[in-house]
């Protein structure tokens, strides 16, 4: 009796310390690491995003902006080695609308911009499969961001850790710099000579004190697996900023970007509609706009 007694009493003991120990805030690189881990497990899952654009241009006689809004839907299915996206573009200065999707089956690669297919002739389809699952790639974002536990939110019912940070250094610079660049793609600004010439250096600039990058993320506390990637970008450029001998201007640019994942394990079809199959052979020609949203996926 005493012995019964003895593990009842254990288990009561272990009862309370089990929700204490859950209950302490796993540290940040603990967390790293089950989500490095979790991108291993992967099979199948599906994502929505979207993504906001707005620049401004100005100087004494000039203010105009370009607005846009992006949309897009993706299915991975990895034991196939099959991929999916879908991308909606919204011009909110002309109302014009663009669609692009893109499909990788059986070795290659697919895209149907409006209603024109490009088969594309791939030197390296295992590199193309690693763009189409894209999760991996914002697991490796967060990785290399300056992160920190913020909270707990519920995404679709799943307790998630929701981290707060920024990419390093050397990642800021990266989207910073993809931003500028496509922000002159339309600008009725001339692109300076540095840009032109390639030798454009973030050191010789005060860029990186007038712009950011931030990240908010959240995580499964079940599974480690990240459910959704909120990220932030501002830039402004003006002569002075650029340190560079030029009339007046500015331009500000922003683009907020919300992903969210789900559909982990579930089944996924992926079929390539027939007229794919009279697709021509192309690798340029995509409309400028696209360049706005290419930081951060295809």
């Amino acid at each position: 009796m005493k012995i019964l007694q003895g593990f009842i009493t254990l288990a009561l003991l272990l009862m309370l310390f089990v929700p204490l120990a859950f209950a302490q805030e796993v540290s940040m690189d603990h967390l790293n690491q089950m989500m490095a881990n979790s991108s291993d497990n992967l099979t199948t899952y599906t994502y929505t995003r979207t993504a906001e654009s707005k620049i401004i241009y100005s100087n004494d006689s000039l203010n105009t902006k370009f607005e846009a809004v992006k949309s897009t839907e993706g299915k991975v299915n990895l034991p196939l080695q099959e991929g999916w996206w879908s991308h909606k573009l919204s011009d909110k200065g002309n109302g014009e609308i663009l669609t692009w999707q893109g499909y990788y089956l059986n070795g290659s690669e697919y895209w149907k911009e409006e209603q024109n297919w490009t088969q594309f002739n791939l030197t390296d389809p295992n590199a193309v499969m690693e763009d189409y699952n894209e999760l991996p790639s914002q697991i490796d974002l967060i990785l290399y961001s300056n992160m920190s536990i913020a909270g707990s939110d519920s995404i679709d019912g799943d307790d998630c850790y929701r981290l707060v940070g920024a990419p390093i250094r050397q990642i800021t610079e990266t989207i910073l710099g993809l931003e500028l660049y496509a922000s002159y793609l339309n600008s009725p600004f001339p692109l300076p000579d540095d840009f032109s010439n390639k030798s454009f250096n973030f050191d010789n600039t005060s860029l990186l004190e007038n712009s950011n990058v931030t990240i908010v993320a959240w995580v499964s506390k079940k599974t480690a697996i990240l459910r959704r990637i909120d990220i932030d970008s501002n830039l402004t450029i003006t002569p002075q900023i650029l340190k560079i001998e030029e009339p007046e201007f500015k331009i500000q640019a922003a683009l907020h970007e919300v992903t969210d994942y789900q559909g982990f394990g579930e089944p996924v079809n992926i079929k390539l509609p027939a007229e794919a199959l009279k697709a021509s052979y192309r690798t340029s020609g995509s409309d400028w706009r696209w360049a706005i949203f290419g930081l951060l996926e295809p």
